[in-house]
């Protein structure tokens, strides 16, 4: 049954991003580092992520976010935990900003719903439904006759706070991340 909903929940999260839309393709990089008893089980270590973006208004973004996370156990540490893939639905919001555009240096927040697959040594189930919330900054500006956006954010994340296995820690860490944009 919890498949299902979290099936559902993955396509209705593409339906907000419209084609004729201004899309922005980001791809980057992210830090994580272990928060709480999941810093116990691991180190902090390096991941990528992928995001298709719809930043047709000023201030709202919404879209689509894939991260990849490959983790480092501690040594002698049980369980272990080896990576955390994530596709997680975005909202992002510039209060303080009127025009987006043209070099300019915007302050937001972001939400995200988390659905993931947290790999370890353990015999449980992998899957898990989690949220984030973070603060970042974006810089805008134009290259090769191109929007560009680059982004700086830090984000509180357990991606599977909301549903995990029985028996499975919550993994609370914060991830810091730089993201390069490119209109589409």
């Amino acid at each position: 049954m919890s498949r299902k909903i979290l099936l559902y929940l993955l396509v209705f999260s593409f339906l907000p991003i419209s084609l004729s839309a201004d899309l922005y393709l980001g791809l980057g990089g992210s830090y994580l580092m272990p928060q709480a008893d999941f810093k116990d089980y691991n180190q902090s270590s390096w991941g990528g992520k992928l995001e298709l973006m719809n930043k047709n208004y000023c201030k709202l973004w919404y879209g689509l976010r894939l991260d990849y996370l490959s983790l480092a156990s501690e040594k002698d540490k049980y369980p272990k935990f080896d990576h955390i893939a994530m596709i997680s639905p975005v909202v992002k919001y510039a209060p303080f900003v009127t025009d987006c555009y043209n070099n300019k240096l915007i302050p937001f927040a972001e939400a995200m719903l988390d659905i993931s697959s947290i790999s370890g040594d353990d015999e449980l189930s992998k899957l898990g439904l989690g949220a984030g919330l973070g603060l970042g900054l974006a810089y805008n500006f134009k290259l090769f006759g191109r929007c560009m956006m680059l982004e700086a954010d830090a984000i509180y994340s357990a991606p599977n706070t909301i549903y995990r296995a029985d028996g499975r820690e919550n993994l609370k860490s914060i991830n810091v991340g730089l993201t390069l944009s490119v209109g589409l």
